[in-house]
C-alpha cells in the first residue's frame, strides 16, 4: 500500500519567511485610531456551502454532507481526526502514524486484507483512492468511492469502513511485526525537503513529535501501546465523518446516525492543543550551495494568526492579507527584491515573511536597507491615496467565489481546514458583497497599524534563514542583518511619486486583417467525417491528408484548447544536421507571423486571450493553443500564417548564435547538478538505455555547427515538419459550439497545403533495438545503508489500444505483487512501484520500470522475491476475479477523468491515443477492448514482455549480489 504522509498538514502551502525584531528596540513606532464599522462587528458565522448538512451525534461525533456533481458518479468519504502525534506520550512516540498503517492491516469486520480487496472490487484502487495522513494535530483517512446516490450497499460498506476505523481496527501480533518493517523502509526513504524545518518549527512540542517518529521509536512500539493509544484516543468526540458527492444527503444522514450512534463516548483527559512556540530573541540558520548563483536571506516573524469563522473575524483575516499585499506591491514598484507573505504554518502559528533575493551578502544587505526604510516611510505615512485605492481594487480580485465545476476533493479539503482550524470559506456571493464593501472602505491607516504591531512583534523574537550560495565568504551574522535593518530605518527613503496607468486611455490593438478572415467552403475540404456517439468524438479527415478530432466538454469554461501535432521531430534528422536545427522551436517562437511583427501580435494575442507554443520533440512535433471560444477563427487563422508565413528575426537570431558561441563548451549549472547527483546520473543513464534520449550519443557541438546555422533554412525546416499534413493531428476539446467550431477548422485548415518530401530532412528512423542480455550498472548513495534498486524491462510491442491496456494490466498487476509480497509479507520495502512508458509511434517501444528502496542488507532478498513474482505470472494464470477487479479500476478512474468538464484530460487523452497508434474507433469500445484480455493473454504477455534475458538494472548505493 502507498500511503503519503505529510508532516505538516493536506492544506500545507508554501510558507515565505521574514521577520526583523530584536533590534527595532531603539525604533519608536506610532499609534493609530480607528473605529471598526458595524459590519467589521458582525458575529454571524460564515455560511457552508449551500445544501451542506452538518450534525453532531449526542457521543459527539461530527459530520458534514454535501450533495456535488463533480466529478460526477464519485463520492469522497474522510475520517477526520483531531488527533496527531502531538498527543502521544513520551512513551507512546511513533504511535499516531504506526496506528495509522494498522487501520489498513484488519479490521473488525475486514480482517487481513479484506477491507482493501473489497474497496478495490468496487474499481477504487490503494494509493489513488484508498489513502490516509497523519500529522501533528490530524489523522485523516480517505475514500474516493465510484458510486451514486442509488449504491446504497456501497454507501453502507463504506461507511462501515470508516466506523471500524474508528472503533474497530484489530492489532494482531503478527501484523504490527509485519507494518514494524514496513514503517522502517518508510523512514530510511523518508527527506525533509526544507533545509530551514527544525529552525521553523521552534522549540515546542512540536519538535519532538515527529509524526512519522524516529526509527527508534517504531523498534520499540509494541501492541500493547498502540491499543491503548487507540483505546485513549479514537473517540467520537474527535471524529468527524465528510461526505461529499453524488449522494442523497438525507439518505446519507439518516445511516451515519444509525452505524455511529452506538459509539461510545470517552473521556479525554490530558487532551491538550498544543501551540507553536520559539525562543526569545534571534534564531539563525546558514545552508551553503556553490552551483546555485542566487542567494536568499528569509526574515520570518511567527505570529498567532486570526480565523475566518464569522463576518467580521474574515475581514480582519482578509485585511491581514491584504496589508502583505499592499507592502510587496510598493516594494515591486519601487524594484526592491523582496516578496512579502502572511501564511499558516502548523497550530495557530501564521509566518509574516520578507524573501530578499541576491548574487551575494552586500546585495542581501543593501535590500533589507532599502526595505527597512521603505517600511518605516509606510509606517509614518501610509499608501499615497490613489495608489491605495488602486491596490484595494486589485486585492478584490483576488477574493471571489466560484462553486461551479468544484470538484468533491475540493470541497474534502475546506471541510477540513474547518473542522481542525475552524476557518470556514466564502460560498455565499451577498457575504462575499460584505467582506468586500468592508476591504473597500479599509483606510490606509489600518494597514499602518497592522505593519506597526508585526514591527513590535519583532521586538520579541524573530527567525533569519540565509540560503547562501555565494560561497564561504559571504557568510551572514544575525548583527549583520539587524545593523542593516537599523541603519535602512534611520534612512529617510527616497520620495515615492505614484505613476496610474488608469489616466493613460488604454490602446488597444485592432484585429490584424489576416487574423480576421473568414474562411468558406468548409464543405469541399473534407474527404470523410465520422461521428463517435458513445465518446462524444467527432472526426473528419480534409483531402490535404490533414485529421481533425472534436470533443467538446460543454460544463467547462467557454474556451477551446487546441493540440496539433504531427510525427517527426529531432530523432529524425541525420547527425550532421541535428546541431544546426535542435533549437528551431525557439527561434521560430522568437518572431510572430510575416504579416503582423512580434510585439504587435503579443500586444493583440495578450488582449484577446490567446496563447500559442510550440514544440519539437525526439519523434513528434506539437502546437499547443488556447483561445476564448468566440475567438476560434482568428486562433485558426494564426496557426495557418504560423506554419506557413512565420515572421524572421535575423537580429534576434545573431545576437542567440554569439551568445552560443560565447558559451560554447563551458558546464552548465545543469550539467554541473548531474555531475554531483547519483540520481540524476541514474536518470540519464536510465533514458540512454530505453531510447528517451536519441541524442545522448551524438557528437559535441563544434563552433562549426554553431555558424552553419543559418535562419532561412531554419525556417523552411520548420515549414517543411509542420508541413507534413497526412502526418498531422489537431485535437480540440472545450467549452465550444460544435458545428461552428468544425466548420471553421475545416475551411481553414482545409486550405493548407502540404509540404511534401523533402530528403534532406526525411531521415528515416531504424526499427529499435534493444541490446541482448542483462545489463547492470551501480552509482553511489549518500545513504549508506540503503540501496535504490531500478529494475527496468524494455522492448518492442505492437501498437493498438488493447495491447495498451495489456501493458497497463501487467503494471498493475506486478504493483499488487510488489506490495502483497515486498511490502506486506516479507516487510522490506515501504513503497514499491511499478511504472509503464510505452510508445506506440514511431518505434513501438515500452519499458516497465519496478522501484524499490530497500535497507542494504535485504537487497539480495529483494532480488530474489522480485524474480519469483515475475516467474510465477510467467507461469501461472491470474484469477478471473483478480483480472476483472483490475479492469473495474481502469473503468473507474476513466469515468473519473473524462468529465464533461475535464477539457485539458480530454486533449491529453486523444493526443496520447493517436501518438500511440491507437483507434478512436477501439476508444469508443473501450470497454469490450478491455473485456477481451483473457488470463491467458496476460501470461503470454508477460512471457513476451518481460523475458529473462532482457532486463535493465540499476541502483544506488550496494547491492549485495553484484558487489
Amino acid at each position: 500500500m502507498t500511503i503519503f504522509h505529510f508532516i505538516h498538514t493536506m492544506r500545507l502551502q508554501k510558507v515565505g519567511l521574514a521577520g526583523m525584531a530584536g533590534f527595532l528596540s531603539f525604533c519608536t513606532l506610532p499609534t493609530f485610531a480607528y473605529s471598526p464599522p458595524a459590519e467589521e462587528s458582525d458575529t454571524t458565522l460564515i455560511a457552508l456551502p449551500e445544501n451542506t448538512i452538518e450534525g453532531r451525534l449526542d457521543n459527539g461525533l461530527h459530520y458534514l454532507i454535501l450533495p456535488n456533481e463533480t466529478p460526477a458518479r464519485t463520492v469522497e468519504m474522510r475520517l477526520v481526526m483531531r488527533l496527531g502525534s502531538v498527543q502521544e506520550k513520551e512513551e507512546q512516540k511513533g504511535c499516531a502514524h504506526f496506528l495509522e498503517h494498522m487501520a489498513f492491516a484488519g479490521t473488525e469486520h475486514f480482517p487481513e486484507r479484506r477491507m482493501i480487496d473489497y474497496l478495490e472490487s468496487t474499481g477504487m484502487k490503494f494509493g489513488r483512492d484508498i489513502n490516509a495522513v497523519t500529522g501533528y494535530d490530524r489523522t485523516v483517512f480517505m475514500l474516493t468511492v465510484p458510486m451514486t446516490a442509488k449504491d446504497l450497499g456501497v454507501l453502507d460498506s463504506t461507511l462501515l469502513v470508516l466506523k471500524d476505523w474508528l472503533t474497530g481496527i484489530d492489532f494482531k501480533a503478527d501484523r504490527v511485526r509485519q507494518e514494524r518493517g514496513v514503517i522502517l523502509e518508510e523512514l530510511r526513504t523518508y527527506r525533509m525537503d526544507d533545509a530551514f524545518y527544525g529552525l521553523k518549527i521552534g522549540n515546542s512540542r512540536f519538535k519532538d513529535r515527529m509524526p512519522l517518529g524516529s526509527a527508534d521509536d517504531i523498534r520499540s512500539v509494541k501492541r500493547s501501546r498502540l491499543v491503548d493509544f487507540y483505546k485513549k484516543w479514537y473517540a467520537p468526540q474527535l471524529a468527524s465523518v465528510v461526505v461529499v458527492g453524488d449522494v442523497a444527503p438525507k439518505e446519507v444522514e439518516q445511516r451515519i446516525v444509525q452505524l455511529f450512534s452506538g459509539v461510545k463516548e470517552k473521556k479525554l483527559k490530558g487532551y491538550q492543543n498544543y501551540p507553536l512556540t520559539y525562543p526569545v530573541g534571534v534564531q539563525m540558520q546558514e545552508v551553503c550551495d556553490s552551483i546555485k548563483k542566487s542567494s536568499v536571506l528569509d526574515l520570518m516573524i511567527p505570529h498567532i494568526g486570526t480565523v475566518g469563522k464569522d463576518i467580521a473575524s474574515t475581514i480582519k483575516k482578509e485585511r491581514e492579507r491584504m496589508a502583505a499585499y499592499a507592502l510587496e506591491r510598493r516594494l515591486l514598484a519601487r524594484k526592491l527584491s523582496c516578496s512579502v507573505s502572511d501564511e499558516w504554518y502548523l497550530a495557530d502559528t501564521y509566518h509574516w515573511a520578507l524573501s530578499f533575493s541576491g548574487k551575494d551578502k552586500p546585495a542581501l544587505l543593501g535590500s533589507v536597507e532599502r526595505v527597512a526604510s521603505e517600511i518605516r516611510m509606510l509606517v509614518e505615512h501610509g499608501w499615497i491615496p490613489e495608489e491605495f485605492e488602486k491596490i484595494k481594487k486589485d486585492f478584490l480580485e483576488t477574493i471571489t467565489v466560484n462553486e461551479v465545476g468544484r470538484s468533491s476533493a475540493t470541497y474534502c479539503d475546506d471541510f477540513t481546514d474547518y473542522i481542525l482550524q475552524g476557518d470556514r470559506y466564502l460560498h455565499d456571493e451577498k457575504e462575499l458583497e460584505v467582506v468586500r464593501k468592508a476591504l473597500l472602505a479599509t483606510e490606509s491607516a489600518v494597514l499602518q497599524q497592522q505593519l506597526s504591531g508585526l514591527l513590535e512583534k519583532m521586538k520579541e523574537q524573530y527567525l533569519l534563514a540565509y540560503q547562501n550560495n555565494a560561497g564561504s565568504q559571504h557568510h551572514l551574522k544575525q548583527e549583520e542583518v539587524s545593523q542593516a535593518w537599523q541603519k535602512g530605518w534611520n534612512t529617510p527613503a527616497p520620495e515615492y511619486v505614484y505613476e496610474s496607468n488608469e489616466e493613460q486611455q488604454e490602446t488597444l490593438v485592432k484585429t490584424p486583417a489576416c487574423l480576421a478572415l473568414v474562411a468558406e467552403n468548409a464543405d469541399s475540404c473534407i474527404l470523410s467525417s465520422r461521428e463517435y456517439p458513445s465518446s462524444g468524438i467527432s472526426e473528419v479527415r480534409l483531402k490535404n491528408g490533414l485529421r481533425l478530432v472534436f470533443r467538446p466538454t460543454p460544463a467547462g469554461d467557454r474556451t477551446l484548447l487546441l493540440n496539433l501535432f504531427g510525427e517527426g521531430g529531432l530523432a529524425h534528422l541525420s547527425p550532421e544536421d541535428y546541431h544546426r536545427y535542435e533549437y528551431t522551436a525557439g527561434f521560430m517562437e522568437m518572431g510572430g507571423i510575416e504579416k503582423v511583427p512580434y510585439d504587435t501580435l503579443c500586444d493583440y494575442m495578450l488582449q484577446s486571450g490567446l496563447l500559442l507554443n510550440l514544440s519539437i520533440g525526439a519523434y513528434w512535433h506539437d502546437l499547443l493553443g488556447t483561445a476564448p471560444a468566440h475567438r476560434s477563427q482568428e486562433l485558426f487563422n494564426l496557426i495557418q500564417e504560423k506554419l506557413q508565413r512565420p515572421e524572421m528575426c535575423y537580429k534576434d537570431f545573431e545576437d542567440s548564435r554569439a551568445h552560443e558561441l560565447k558559451t560554447l563548451g563551458k558546464e552548465t549549472v545543469l550539467e554541473q547538478l548531474m555531475q554531483r547527483s547519483s540520481d540524476r546520473l541514474l536518470a540519464n543513464r536510465m533514458d540512454s538505455l530505453v531510447g528517451n534520449s536519441p541524442f545522448s550519443r551524438q557528437r559535441p557541438k563544434t563552433e562549426e555547427d554553431v555558424r552553419a546555422m543559418n535562419l532561412d533554412s531554419i525556417a523552411d525546416y520548420f515549414r517543411y515538419l509542420y508541413g507534413q499534413l497526412p502526418k498531422t493531428t489537431i485535437v480540440m476539446t472545450g467549452n465550444f459550439e460544435l458545428d461552428s467550431v468544425r466548420r471553421q477548422a475545416v475551411a481553414t485548415f482545409g486550405r493548407m497545403q502540404s509540404a511534401g518530401k523533402n530528403n534532406r530532412w526525411s531521415h528515416e528512423l531504424r526499427p529499435m533495438a534493444f541490446s541482448k542480455g542483462n545489463y547492470i550498472e551501480g552509482f553511489p548513495n549518500a545513504n549508506e545503508t540503503q540501496t535504490v534498486l531500478e529494475y527496468v524491462y524494455p522492448g518492442t510491442y505492437t501498437p493498438s489500444l488493447q495491447n495498451g491496456l495489456l501493458l497497463k494490466l501487467m503494471r498493475d498487476l506486478l504493483q499488487d505483487r510488489l506490495l502483497r509480497v515486498l511490502r506486506e509479507r516479507e516487510n522490506v520495502v515501504y513503497s514499491p512501484y511499478s511504472s509503464l512508458y510505452y510508445y506506440g509511434v514511431p518505434q513501438g517501444r515500452y519499458y516497465f520500470n519496478l522501484s524499490l528502496s530497500v535497507d542494504t542488507e535485504n537487497s539480495k532478498l529483494t532480488d530474489a522475491l522480485l524474480m519469483d513474482i515475475i516467474k510465477g505470472l510467467q507461469n501461472d494464470l491470474v484469477t478471473v476475479e483478480e483480472l476483472n477487479k483490475l479492469k473495474r479500476a481502469f473503468l473507474v478512474n476513466k469515468q473519473q477523468v473524462l468529465t464533461e468538464s475535464a477539457a485539458t484530460s480530454w486533449r491529453d487523452i486523444l493526443a496520447s491515443l493517436v501518438k500511440n497508434g491507437e483507434e478512436i474507433a477501439d476508444f469508443e469500445d473501450y470497454q469490450h477492448q478491455l473485456d477481451a484480455i483473457t488470463p491467458e493473454m496476460v501470461r503470454t504477455a508477460f512471457r513476451n514482455y518481460m523475458p529473462k534475458n532482457q532486463k535493465i538494472l540499476l541502483y544506488l548505493g550496494k547491492h549485495q549480489i553484484y558487489d
